[in-house]
């Protein structure tokens, strides 16, 4: 066999490889059984985990199960948090969302005012925004509104997965446009459903602010390759390793 032959036998040979450890991968993954609508299980996982919340479930790549987001807490003295991440399935993202996300921004939202918070506290949005309330740091219609979308998503539990995309999206939007704040503070959330609609935000927002050659140097490869990155990352394991790493510490920013 000539050298070229054998070559490209070998790549095909490992490319077969991590097809089969990746479908052995998702399968292990989709198997997982988490009580994701629970107070506590939250609780134990983010003591558990000491990295940035929204990479709890990012220990591994991305599954055809997986869903998609993009995050960002902002304010004046505590910097950005900008994240990019995934969750296992449409069910565990409701979780973080209700249990971790809206905990860790509405703590921030209400405290982060007048001083540098370094740690977010094991409290139900209920307490978090009746404390604020009774420090006199928001009024009575922002902890209505905190609890409001607590409730917004503790109603989802009750729907099946597809329509429970729907109604996340329209929550997107209405928390958008709620808590867009001003140049000291605001949140935000986007829920993308695939690694192709996710690598064709990243491209789209940076490019408002930025150029692609920047965008290609901060992500360390083309834009061609970062779609092709995306579209293979649930396919195969390489891909979702790149994607993976790319998500977690190339394009999410913590300042």
């Amino acid at each position: 066999m000539q050298l070229g032959a054998l070559y490209y036998a070998i790549i095909n040979s490992r490319r077969y490889l991590d097809i089969v450890f990746y479908k052995i991968l998702a399968r292990k993954v989709n198997k997982l059984r988490e009580n994701y609508h629970s107070f506590s299980y939250w609780e134990n996982i983010i003591n558990e985990n000491k990295t940035i919340r929204g990479h709890m479930f990012m220990q591994k790549p991305p599954t055809k199960d997986s869903v998609y987001f993009h995050t960002i807490i902002f304010g004046s003295k505590n910097g950005i948090n900008n994240i990019w991440g995934y969750c296992h399935n449409i069910k565990c993202l409701i979780g973080y969302f209700q249990y971790s996300f809206l905990q860790e921004a509405f703590y921030k939202w209400i405290h982060g005012k007048d001083k540098l918070v370094t740690k977010i506290p094991h409290l139900t949005i209920d307490k978090i925004a009746d404390e604020g309330h009774k420090l006199n740091k928001i009024n009575k219609e922002i902890s209505i509104s905190m609890k409001n979308d607590y409730e917004f998503l503790n109603s989802l539990w009750r729907l099946p997965s597809d329509k429970i995309e729907i109604e996340l999206r329209k929550f997107m939007l209405a928390f958008n446009k709620k808590w867009k704040g001003d140049n000291k503070e605001f949140i935000y959330i986007k829920i993308l459903k695939t690694p192709e609609e996710l690598g064709e935000f990243v491209i789209s927002s940076t490019l408002l602010a930025s150029t692609a050659e920047e965008l290609e140097s901060k992500i360390g490869m083309t834009l061609e390759e970062w779609r092709e990155t995306c579209k293979f990352a649930t396919r195969d394991f390489v891909s979702g390793e790149m994607f993976r790493n790319i998500l977690m510490k190339k394009l999410s920013e913590v300042f």
